[in-house]
């Protein structure tokens, strides 16, 4: 009787641990991230534009091109893995035979090496769909590589969206706020017109996510409408759609090592990688500026390299915003498609005593860089240009409007329709 009590108890461990594995899986929000210290220079672009959002249109020609990194010569085996997820970026119930035509784990192809540079790498890239993989679902996509004999430690995450463009979408931004007249917020109105997919619960069955310049921390999720007739959905004079303004974006570029470009103080050699030391920033708080940004991206390049893709070469960039005392209720981050628009600790901005100055250094590859500093209150998600960048209504801005659909009964979110939308003061 002792040994089947012990051998129904572990029984019932194993189930509970498989379902409890399960439930965080499916409960894990992806994003795009670089999980190794031997990973740079995640890219994930829309045919292969540097400027767009991977969105692309289900049953074109579109793709979706994701491009890394790997810091060595040393010959490697990747593979990847599609996972579709739903809204909020979380795994769906879909199984991957249905989302997918192919096989569920893919060979990526032998990667070029670095031609003449210091920092040795290799340079990988994945173009999605292809012969292997045909996606048969539109909403939110996550691929995971990794080593092919190591598959559970996943080295980075790149995500994109397939969007069945249903739905019409048409808005504007103002500087005219509801709320406000500080003059430091835009704020964003738009309509969606659903007719074509016959919505019978349009505020149950829609949801629809905004961003501001591809950040996250202060996505808006689940925006209701003000208005709904004849599948006409207006999206008015929602406090939702207030966003701060900010700032245009502060850049640099260190496309050669043989002078310092825009916002470099010096460049010099030290052992083993040229090292790049900015100019030290400023607060942003006496007033709008206006200097022609591309709202946190960056584009890869080298005056010296004939491929930029393996020419360019790798440098230490050192950033530093000089500041009296330390903030103490919250922290300071880089921000911008260089830390892929993640607030976390390869963003962390770190207080030095005896200079007076948040610092921090990056290993980045050649190119011309958009960032900005954010302040982020502790315990919070949100992040605010407020306290270093300012806020002014004029800032060229640009907020992506993502609109899934989900009828009664269905099992994962349709993304229906995508629209990005530029200011135009």
């Amino acid at each position: 009787m002792l040994t089947i009590y012990f051998f129904s108890m572990k029984r019932f461990f194993l189930s509970f641990l498989f379902i409890f594995i399960s439930y965080i899986a499916h409960s894990h929000a992806y994003k795009t991230e670089i999980r190794s210290e031997q990973i740079r220079t995640l890219t994930v672009y829309a045919d292969g534009d540097w400027s767009s959002v991977p969105v692309i249109k289900m049953g074109s020609e579109n793709f979706v091109e994701i491009s890394f990194d790997e810091l060595s010569h040393d010959y490697k085996r990747y593979a990847y893995r599609v996972v579709h997820c739903n809204a909020d970026w979380t795994r769906s119930d879909m199984n991957v035979l249905e989302y997918m035509e192919g096989f569920s784990e893919n060979d990526m192809e032998d990667g070029r090496l670095s031609e003449s540079t210091l920092t040795p790498y290799t340079h990988y890239t994945l173009s999605l769909p292809n012969d292997q993989v045909k996606l048969t679902l539109s909403g939110n996509y996550a691929v995971e590589i990794y080593e092919k004999d190591r598959a559970d430690i996943v080295l980075l995450t790149a995500c994109f969206s397939l969007s069945e463009e249903k739905v019409q979408i048409e808005g504007s931004v103002t500087a005219t706020t509801d709320v406000d007249n500080k003059q430091s917020h835009q704020q964003l109105a738009f309509s969606v017109n659903a007719q074509s997919i016959n919505v019978m619960q349009p505020l149950c069955e829609l949801k629809v996510k905004v961003r501001q310049n591809h950040r996250t921390d202060n996505e808006v999720q689940n925006v209701q409408p003000l208005t709904v007739q004849s599948g006409l959905l207006k999206y008015e004079h929602n406090k939702d759609l207030i966003f701060e303004a900010g700032n245009e974006y502060r850049r640099f570029e260190m496309t050669t090592f043989k002078y310092p470009g825009i916002g470099i103080n010096q460049i010099s050699f030290f052992k083993p990688f040229y090292n790049v030391e900015l100019l030290p920033a400023e607060k942003r708080l006496n007033g709008y500026l206006f200097d022609k940004d591309q709202n946190g991206r960056f584009l890869i390049r080298s005056q010296e390299a004939l491929d930029n893709a393996t020419g360019a070469d790798y440098f230490l960039v050192h950033f530093s915003l000089p500041m009296e005392t330390p903030i103490l209720d919250g922290g300071i981050y880089l921000n911008g498609d260089l830390t892929n628009n993640n607030l976390d600790a390869n963003g962390k901005m770190i207080y030095n005593f005896e200079r007076k100055a948040y610092e921090k250094s990056l290993l980045l590859k050649q190119g011309a860089f958009n960032y900005q500093y954010l302040y982020r209150p502790v315990k919070s998600i949100k992040s605010t240009p407020l306290r270093i960048e300012g806020s002014y209504w004029e800032t060229e801005n640009e907020y992506q409007i993502y609109v899934y659909y989900r009828p009664s009964g269905e099992r994962y979110d349709r993304l229906v329709g995508f629209k990005q939308i530029q200011t135009a003061f």
